[in-house]
């Protein structure tokens, strides 16, 4: 998938990350985009739940959620999944 920015995410990269990483970015994502700190930790409190709702994400609302922090924070969020999830 490709985003606005040029960058390309592979949906495979998050499910290479382990319950830390997928923890940190997460939290870097709702962090960026504005998101309710509460509801983040609760959110990170069930890794499985968090897995299963992140399969159920279509290419689309996925990338709209990314797009949703800004093209600076975009990039820095398609680097990192980038990277972890070699």
């Amino acid at each position: 998938m490709r985003n606005d920015y040029g960058m390309e995410l592979d949906p495979a990269a998050l499910a290479r990350l382990n319950d830390r990483q997928l923890g940190d970015l997460v939290t870097q994502i709702a962090s960026a985009v504005g998101a309710d700190p509460r509801k983040t930790a609760m959110l990170l409190g069930n890794m499985d739940h968090l897995r299963e709702s992140l399969q159920d994400l279509t290419p689309e609302q996925a990338k709209l959620l990314l797009d949703r922090a800004g093209e600076e924070k975009s990039r820095e969020i398609y680097e990192l999944i980038r990277r972890k999830g070699r």
